[in-house]
């Protein structure tokens, strides 16, 4: 059984979505300020790979990755940006 967790993110910034290994499912982006959204395989500020980049205005969609997280995600938003990321175990 899969336990989903939504976060919804909501200004510009860096927010820890995940502090430990799991799956990233979904990022749906419902718009914002023009920005960039990056996400990062880290439990840590501004380190890490990245899993996904998007340009906040132009992205509007949800997008399915269903990826292995080995450390966690953390996400970076550089304008007011309204977007909810789901992981799980």
């Amino acid at each position: 059984m899969i336990n989903n967790k939504g976060t919804y993110i909501y200004e510009d910034g860096t927010t820890i979505v995940r502090s430990q290994p799991g799956k990233l499912h979904t990022v749906t982006v419902q718009g914002g300020a023009t920005g960039t959204i990056i996400g990062y395989d880290s439990a840590e500020l501004g380190a890490g790979d990245v899993v996904f980049s998007f340009d906040s205005t132009e992205a509007l969609q949800t997008y399915t990755f269903d990826v292995d997280l080995n450390i966690g995600l953390v996400v970076v938003t550089s304008a007011d940006t309204k977007l909810t990321i789901s992981t799980g175990v």
